[in-house]
C-alpha cells in the first residue's frame, strides 16, 4: 500500500495517530502535543499496510497538522514524524519503496535525519525501490548515510539533479561536492542493482556512471531521459555492463563521440534494442552505433526517432 498523503493528508495523519499505544500518546501529551481522542477506532490497522513511502507528503502532511495545534512546539514535526515512523516499523516491516524529494524553503535536513536513528533506521534498510528527486542534501546529511542504509536497492530513479556546477568525472579524486561523492557511494554500495533511472538531470553524471561498474553483473535496465551529459566523460561505467536487456536514451543532449568511445567494440550479448529519440541530428557516431545494435544498416536511420528542433528547423528530419 502506498500512503496516499496528497490528498487529505492531514486526515490520514489524524487516523494513523489513533492507532498509537498509551505510552506513545503520554510522551507527546508531555511535549504539549494534544492528539485526536482514540474513538473512534479504525476499522483496520493501517500502519501495517504500509509498504510504500513517499517521505516527502507525508512530511507536508504531518506540517500541515501540526498548524492546527492550539501551542504549537517547535520540534512538534520532528516528534510526529519519529512516532509516526515507528508506529510504520512496528505493524509493517521494512519499506519495499521510499521517495525522497526536496520540498521548498522551509525543508531542512534534519527531518529527514530521523530516518537514521537506531530505532527507525530498519524502516529503510531493505528498501528496493529508491527515488531520489533534486533531493536537498549537506555534506553530513541523509544523502551522505544512505550508502550505509541502503545497500538492497534493486530500482534506482534518479529525477532533476542540476547541481551547482558542472561536475567532471576526472575531477573526482579533488572534488567537495558531497552530492555527487554520495550518490556515487550510493551506486558502489549497491548488491544486486537492476535499474538505473535517470531523468532531467545534468549534474553529478560522470560520477554516477563511472560506478556503474559496480553493478555490472546485476544491471539489466538503463534510461536516460532529458539528460544534459555535457562534461560527462567517457561511460566506461556503462559500457562494463554487457549483460544489459534494455537501454534507452529520451531527448538527451551534449553526448559526444569522446563519451561513446567505450561502447565501441563492446559486446552486449544479452541487449536486443537501444531506444534513441532525440533533437536534431545528435551525435553521429552514436547513431552508428545504435544501429549496429539494432541490427540496421549504418546508411539508415530508420530505428532513431529524430524530432524537429525549434532552433534547427532547417536540418532536423523526422524518421520512423
Amino acid at each position: 500500500m502506498t500512503t496516499p498523503f496528497h490528498n487529505g493528508g492531514h486526515k490520514l495523519i489524524t487516523t494513523y495517530l489513533r492507532s498509537l499505544d498509551v505510552e506513545e500518546r503520554r510522551d507527546l501529551k508531555l511535549k504539549g502535543i494534544k492528539l485526536p481522542s482514540v474513538s473512534p477506532i479504525p476499522l483496520f490497522n493501517y500502519p501495517s499496510l504500509i509498504r510504500h513511502l513517499d517521505y516527502g507528503e507525508m512530511l507536508y502532511s504531518v506540517e500541515v497538522w501540526c498548524r492546527n495545534l492550539p501551542k504549537r512546539r517547535s520540534d512538534s514535526v520532528i516528534s510526529i514524524m519519529r512516532v509516526l515512523l515507528r508506529l510504520f516499523l512496528h505493524n509493517a516491516g521494512p519499506l519495499s519503496s521510499l521517495k525522497l524529494a526536496t520540498l521548498g524553503e522551509d525543508y531542512t535536513d534534519e527531518k529527514c535525519m530521523i530516518l537514521t536513528e537506531p530505532e527507525i533506521k530498519g524502516l529503510i534498510t531493505s528498501v528496493r525501490t529508491l527515488s531520489l528527486d533534486g533531493f536537498y542534501y549537506s555534506e553530513q546529511g541523509l544523502l551522505a548515510k544512505l550508502p550505509e542504509l541502503c545497500q538492497n536497492v534493486e530500482h534506482l530513479y534518479l529525477r532533476g539533479w542540476y547541481g551547482h556546477q558542472p561536475c567532471k568525472a576526472d575531477t573526482t579524486s579533488s572534488t567537495n561536492d558531497s552530492a555527487a561523492i554520495s550518490l556515487r557511494r550510493l551506486i558502489k554500495a549497491q548488491k544486486n542493482l537492476k535499474t538505473f533511472d535517470m531523468i532531467n538531470c545534468r549534474a553529478h553524471l560522470g560520477y554516477m556512471i563511472s560506478a556503474l561498474d559496480t553493478q555490472s553483473v546485476s544491471l539489466r535496465s538503463m534510461k536516460f531521459r532529458l539528460v544534459d551529459f555535457k562534461d560527462c566523460g567517457p561511460w566506461e561505467g556503462l559500457a562494463s555492463c554487457i549483460k544489459l536487456r534494455n537501454l534507452e536514451f529520451w531527448f538527451c543532449k551534449g553526448i559526444t563521440h569522446k563519451m561513446i568511445k567505450p561502447l565501441l567494440g563492446k559486446i552486449f550479448t544479452e541487449l536486443e534494442e537501444v531506444k534513441l529519440l532525440q533533437y536534431g541530428i545528435g551525435c553521429e557516431e552514436f547513431n552508428y552505433w545504435v544501429n549496429n545494435i539494432n541490427g540496421i544498416s549504418s546508411t539508415s536511420n530508420c530505428n532513431i526517432c529524430t524530432v524537429v528542433d525549434e532552433y534547427e528547423p532547417e536540418n532536423t528530419k523526422l524518421y520512423c
